[in-house]
């Protein structure tokens, strides 16, 4: 009789959610059956996530959890290396880190080895989207960072090989493309080739505004500006995230991400010049050891004067063994959550919609035009941005005609 195996993956990180994928279609292979009541499953792989102390003590809870059933438990994604102690404090199971999936095969290699199972595309956030992941790991050293040392070295295939796969997705059903990397922008550092000349090589349709970039370091942003401003003057990208992180040269020196402000803010004012529809997408942490609350309105200007269109604020989380973590300087968790909350209001006063999610506490935020305007332009992104923002349809759809009638909704999303 065929096993069952339950994969636990209630995450926001489309990298680990891939791997996630990719290890459905390597068990059905294997003739494993995927349940998602875990309470018939043989087997419970948990991925789990330690971006953030808040989504490693959930997943730390979803461990506990499950514990209490029959199954032999997996622990996978970041938190075994992320949060050694933590998990070690409850769980003595089997652990298979990000940099080593292929130990799968100890369990459920069977037919197939998990090294032979191609890269999947099908994204948990829907059937219109197609990812293509064109490098794993990570060589920076940011200073807050532990994920890092959960994604191991950069890996990044053979150009032609993302060209293949974007040229699947163009004939694919999907009408946006994630071009996805734990450090995208490193890209090609291994293997002789630059994200630059990527980015030139992959076959985007001119004006059809599909293509996400992710994690997109500002260093790379401004190291290969002139290949993704030709990119994008077609029109072929809908989205750009490239966090920031913070709004103070000061403070993001401190962070390992030294990078020229000035020349950032230039370069996002003219890429929304070259492409009006583009979405630019960003991360603040607010809090980092030392920061003032005149370096927090550096932030807040940065955002507001270069009207980035979407984005994420996390209050600073001190990862153990960070050096970010034995700083001297920490700001107490009250502080951090008055400057969220100031920060909040700011982006209101200056038509945002602000959303915080359940799982990470992140909150979201995106220009008001962005989310009532989606239907009137051809970048799908805006209505992928209401969508993060808003993920009620129903809700959705009320908000619209309310925004009709009256011009004005409130701007909190609940």
């Amino acid at each position: 009789m065929n096993k069952k195996v339950c994969i636990i993956c209630n995450l926001n990180c489309s990298r680990r959610e891939m791997d996630a994928a990719k290890l459905g279609v390597y068990l059905q292979m294997n003739d494993y059956i995927l349940v998602e009541d875990e309470k018939e499953a043989d087997y419970i792989v948990v991925t789990s996530c330690g971006f953030i102390n808040e989504t490693t003590q959930m997943a730390l809870e979803q461990i506990e959890r499950v514990k209490k059933y029959s199954a032999e438990i997996i622990v996978t994604g970041c938190v075994p290396d992320t949060d050694v102690d933590k998990l070690k404090s409850i769980f003595s199971g089997a652990v298979i880190r990000n940099t080593e999936l292929e130990k799968f095969d100890e369990f459920f290699g069977k037919f197939h080895k998990f090294k032979d199972i191609p890269d999947v595309h099908d994204m948990a956030w829907g059937n219109m989207y197609f990812c293509v992941e064109v490098s794993r790991g990570c060589p920076e050293n940011c200073s807050y960072c532990a994920t890092r040392w959960a994604v191991g070295k950069l890996h990044s295939k053979p150009v032609d090989k993302c060209v293949s796969e974007v040229n699947a997705f163009n004939e694919s059903n999907a009408n946006k493309v994630v071009i996805n990397g734990d450090n995208v922008g490193a890209y090609g550092l291994d293997i002789g080739e630059s994200f630059g000349s990527l980015i030139e090589a992959l076959p985007l349709i001119e004006n059809g505004y599909s293509a996400l970039i992710d994690s997109l370091h500002p260093k790379w942003l401004l190291k290969y500006y002139d290949s993704i401003m030709n990119v994008a003057k077609k029109n072929t990208l809908g989205m750009i995230v490239s966090a920031i992180q913070s709004g103070s040269e000061r403070i993001i020196k401190l962070m390992r991400r030294k990078v020229d402000m000035n020349q950032l803010k230039l370069a996002f004012l003219e890429l929304k010049k070259l492409s009006p529809q583009l979405i630019l997408g960003t991360e603040v942490i607010i809090g980092f050891p030392t920061e003032t609350d005149s370096e927090l309105e550096e932030s807040i200007s940065f955002v507001l004067d270069t009207k980035i269109d979407w984005g994420h604020l996390f209050i600073f989380s001190p990862k153990d063994g960070t050096e970010a973590a034995a700083m001297e300087g920490q700001v107490e968790f009250i502080i951090k959550e008055k400057r969220l909350n100031h920060f909040i209001e700011c982006l209101k006063e200056n038509d945002y919609l602000v959303h915080k999610e359940e799982k990470s506490q992140a909150v979201i935020f995106c220009r008001k035009e962005v989310c009532m305007r989606n239907k009137d332009v051809d970048n799908v992104f805006w209505a992928h941005c209401f969508d993060t923002i808003c993920p009620n349809k129903v809700r959705q759809e009320e908000l619209l005609e309310t925004y009709e009638k009256t011009g004005q909704i409130a701007s909190s999303i609940q």
